[in-house]
């Protein structure tokens, strides 16, 4: 479900892009990371990875849009997305592989 979740969004974004809004795929992949999350929370409300994606998500947003201010030092926020999203992906993985 999250990769279908996902999807939808990519599509809304290209879509309006390709309109000529300004908010596209650049600016609104962080909502593709909450739909990936989201669609986890729809299959298994218990999943730590779906739970992690969301939070993390959402966090990416309000630190982007809103005034969600975070201060991270700059080494940290140079790895931390890229770690953050592999390990999230290894937890994926290691969940659907057990069902």
């Amino acid at each position: 479900m999250g990769l279908g979740l996902a999807l939808i969004v990519i599509g809304a974004l290209i879509f309006l892009d390709r309109m000529g809004t300004g908010y596209g795929l650049r600016e609104g992949w962080p909502w593709v990371v909450v739909a990936l999350g989201a669609g986890g929370l729809f299959r298994n409300r218990r999943s730590l990875a779906a739970w992690v994606t969301t939070i993390i998500g959402v966090l990416i947003l309000g630190g982007k849009y809103y005034s969600i201010h975070i201060s991270v030092p700059g080494v940290i926020k140079l790895y931390f997305v890229p770690i953050l999203l592999i390990v999230i992906g290894i937890l994926w993985l290691l969940r659907y592989k057990k069902d």
